[in-house]
């Protein structure tokens, strides 16, 4: 508790700042996470080297350098997300083609996002928020301290997105929900249980994938779109949807997370900076799950 009233008040300084500032303060954090600090660079250079074989030592050193400026960006609008307004949300970030979401509330039907953490994720939620019509929910993991995680879900839930704990999201699966809904899943994280994740291929990599997503779509019948969120500038975004399916019972299982799966490769192909190679995404394998 001590922690949390200690750290509160400097992330509020910080929070106050204007954003412009604080991606100047987030460039120098770049410099000492990958100059200074060293953080995780083996972790990266050894996903980048995997997942890109055919490109140059230069290629990779360029993402590598420019994936640490993408987690300092995602580090200070996290920040920035505990005093950030709806207007400058709307500002910085576009949404190309809501309509293609929007109608589906006009049928009355509910939609599944499956997101990535690729660009401003967050500050995609608080535009997703603002401009669909259905009631937003989104199944988030709790922070294990309580006082820091009440302060992260009343942040991320400022602007009309209602969260659901992990823990609770079974309870959620079985529930009708009153009015159309859309509902955010987090795809690209490593399964909590990866005997229970489909497998497939990520770069020619052998990589689990949680399904909750499709298995609620299922349940439900709802439409399956993701958010293709692009850097345009420093702190500005574009948000395409892409309609997964309208139809998710009309598919072989798995097929809809195998979409959503083809959808991401090919984003971070076209930019493979706007991604956290920083986590251990492939520290699960395949081979030893069947073992």
């Amino acid at each position: 508790m001590i922690l949390y009233y200690l750290i509160i008040p400097v992330l509020y300084f910080f929070a106050y700042l204007p954003s412009s500032i604080l991606y100047v303060l987030a460039d120098g954090v770049a410099f000492v996470l990958y100059h200074i600090v060293g953080y995780r660079k083996k972790v990266v250079f050894d996903n980048l080297r995997k997942s890109f074989p055919d490109k140059s030592s230069e290629e990779i050193l360029s993402i590598a350098k420019l994936s640490y400026k993408h987690l300092a960006y995602r580090v200070v609008e996290n920040i920035k997300c505990m005093t950030i307004s709806a207007q400058e949300i709307d500002e910085r970030m576009a949404a190309k083609n809501i309509e293609a979401i929007n109608k589906y509330y006009e049928e009355g039907r509910h939609v599944v996002l499956l997101v990535g953490h690729i660009a401003a994720w967050e500050y995609g939620g608080y535009k997703m928020s603002i401009a669909c019509k259905h009631k937003l929910y989104g199944i988030v993991s709790l922070v294990t301290n309580p006082h820091f995680n009440k302060m992260v879900q009343r942040t991320r839930g400022k602007m009309g997105m209602q969260l659901i704990p992990m823990r609770d999201a079974k309870d959620f699966f079985a529930q009708q929900l009153p009015q159309p809904s859309l509902t955010v899943f987090i795809g690209d994280q490593s399964p909590s249980n990866p005997k229970n994740a489909y497998w497939t291929k990520l770069f020619n990599r052998d990589t689990g994938f949680f399904t909750g997503g499709e298995r609620y779509a299922r349940q439900h019948n709802c439409v399956v779109f993701y958010p293709k969120i692009v850097q345009k500038g420093r702190g500005y975004y574009t948000a395409e949807m892409i309609e997964i399916t309208n139809a998710p019972n009309t598919l072989p299982e798995n097929e809809i997370t195998e979409r959503y799966v083809r959808i991401l490769e090919q984003q971070l192909t076209e930019y493979p900076a706007d991604w956290l190679w920083s986590h251990k995404r492939w520290k699960h394998s395949i081979l030893k799950i069947d073992n």
